[in-house]
């Protein structure tokens, strides 16, 4: 059935947002994705983590913190165009919602020719301490088209 779909990043913020110039593995090991539509990475890593959406559907990303006192903002999704896949949204660049807690939602094209495809993109997302500081990360799930 099909049904809009929540991804949900989750980060030890207080870990993260206490690193030097951390490295893509120290970000990565430092964020959990998860979706309501059993998505999930065969080998673990977040750049293998796949959602599964459905064509004409909304999905939205949001951002949660494992610590009191941060917050965690998803600043945009965008399209990393490879030769393997193809862009399952309108623009390459989905702008969030702003704020300390801001969230990015788009609707999957109506396009039957979606289905058996990747969407191989970023999230590009803040973390907030309780100062109104900030720093900005980078992490590269996918979508397929659910069936």
């Amino acid at each position: 059935m099909a049904k809009p779909v929540v991804i949900t990043l989750t980060v030890q913020t207080a870990v993260l947002f206490g690193m030097d110039a951390p490295s893509q593995s120290q970000v990565d090991s430092c964020c959990r994705l998860s979706d309501d539509n059993s998505g999930s990475s065969p080998t673990g890593t977040l750049e293998e983590f796949k959602s599964f959406v459905f064509i004409n559907n909304n999905v939205k990303w949001v951002g949660v913190s494992g610590d009191s006192g941060y917050s965690v903002a998803i600043d945009s999704i965008d399209y990393e165009s490879k030769s393997t896949d193809v862009n399952f949204f309108d623009w390459t660049i989905i702008n969030g919602s702003g704020g300390r807690s801001g969230n990015a939602s788009a609707n999957v094209k109506n396009d039957p020719n979606l289905v058996n495809h990747l969407d191989i993109y970023n999230i590009n997302f803040s973390v907030y301490n309780s100062g109104n500081s900030s720093k900005a990360f980078s992490i590269d799930p996918k979508l397929a088209i659910n069936p």
